[in-house]
């Protein structure tokens, strides 16, 4: 039902568009992400993350894992008066929560950092078509996946790249 009333409002919209004689293209979001440098770029960077934040919770965790095999052992030996054996336990509980804090910590930094970079991606997306706009006359962009048919003369994705890439590039020198 959800997809049918989407389905319905994209239809209205174009309807609308071409009555009023306004041009709409449209930009396929998948292909641009294959097609763009910069894209590309931005997803190794994000991979080269994500593995650097693997490896330094791996690490973290491995410390904090084997500390609490140690205080389970201890606590399992028998050995340990009712006052030792309290503080090993409470000494256990924190633990437990630092390791489940660490991957709640190294999740939310990794979103955090893949966020940013996909709102670099959407802006510099959004300065190559409001440049394309200039210069094609067209009033109105749509990704081509939401549309039910275009016709393939409307797709300006390969346009976009370019432009996309050209935007990143400059962007990359004015900030050395």
């Amino acid at each position: 039902m959800k997809k049918l009333l989407q389905t319905f409002l994209v239809l209205s919209t174009v309807g609308v568009f071409t009555s009023y004689g306004v041009d709409f293209v449209c930009v396929n979001g998948d292909k641009l992400l294959k097609e763009s440098e910069y894209a590309q770029k931005l997803k190794k960077e994000v991979e080269k993350k994500r593995e650097k934040f693997t490896e330094n919770f791996q690490e973290k965790a491995r410390q904090l894992v084997k500390r609490i095999r140690e205080l389970q052992n201890e606590l399992s030996s028998g050995m340990l008066n009712d006052e030792a054996k309290r503080e090993k336990q409470k000494e256990l509980i924190k633990l437990q929560q630092e390791l489940q804090m660490l991957q709640i910590t190294i999740q939310q930094e990794l979103r955090k950092y893949i966020t940013f970079q996909l709102k670099k991606l959407d802006t510099l997306t959004k300065s190559a078509l409001k440049a394309l706009a200039k210069v094609k006359g067209f009033k109105v962009a749509s990704d081509c996946n939401a549309l039910l048919y275009y016709d393939p003369s409307v797709d300006i994705t390969d346009e976009v790249a370019k432009v996309l890439d050209q935007l990143a590039e400059e962007a990359k020198v004015e900030n050395k």
